[in-house]
């Protein structure tokens, strides 16, 4: 194998592993939601999206985005996400 054909493979190598890499930690960032109950935001993370899941259970309704709720569904939540001890956040 030539010196020029290694560094191509090389560049290639750099180039696959540094995308699995950005691609891998997209799946770790989150994005803010306001509360206009509380006047707030909160980051909506893993953690956030599995109290959600709770509190979907909770109430015997089935899973859907958070985001497509409309606003008096999305204020509920944040009620009944405030009204809940820290201990029970995560």
């Amino acid at each position: 194998m030539s010196k020029q054909t290694r560094c191509i493979a090389a560049g290639v190598l750099v180039a696959l592993l540094g995308g699995l890499a950005l691609g891998s930690a997209g799946c770790a960032v989150g994005f803010r939601v306001y509360d206009p109950g509380y006047s707030e935001y909160h980051y909506w993370d893993r953690d956030e999206e599995s109290v959600f899941r709770i509190y979907l259970e909770g109430r015997h309704e089935p899973y859907r985005k958070f985001r497509s709720m409309d606003r008096d569904r999305q204020r509920e939540y944040w009620k009944w996400r405030h009204e809940r001890s820290d201990a029970d956040r995560h």
